[in-house]
């Protein structure tokens, strides 16, 4: 069944009904996707706590690295830049991925489900 099919059957009411109505669907099983297929999310918590500053720090000693590198010795300065960049961009990804899970157990203890952390 395709999600536009599942709000087919719903008389139109009030906007609060139909957005627990579509925070409902999340639940839904169509036959599509394993039944009781759940992301660990105490792992997916842990990894995060644990990179987020990994690759922040990392991000700034590439930063400091690339302010001292000389053009004629090394890397060049913009390698240890993009670099850099690459770590501050995975250490974002582990703050929203935290963010997230934040969200998911909230979501979880309000429709009384079990949460696998």
């Amino acid at each position: 069944m395709a999600s536009h099919d599942r709000h087919r059957n719903y008389p139109s009411g009030r906007a609060a009904d139909r957005q627990a109505r579509a925070a409902a669907v999340r639940w839904r099983h169509d036959g599509s996707e394993p039944r009781w297929a759940r992301s660990d999310l105490r792992l997916r918590h842990l990894l995060s706590l644990l990179f987020a500053p990994i690759f922040a720090l990392g991000g700034v000693l590439l930063l400091l690295l690339g302010a001292e590198a000389t053009a004629t010795a090394g890397p060049p300065p913009t390698l240890y830049t993009a670099l850099a960049v690459c770590c501050f961009l995975l250490a974002l990804v582990a703050l929203v991925d935290l963010y997230v899970i934040r969200r998911r157990r909230r979501e979880q203890q309000r429709w009384h489900r079990s949460s696998s952390s």
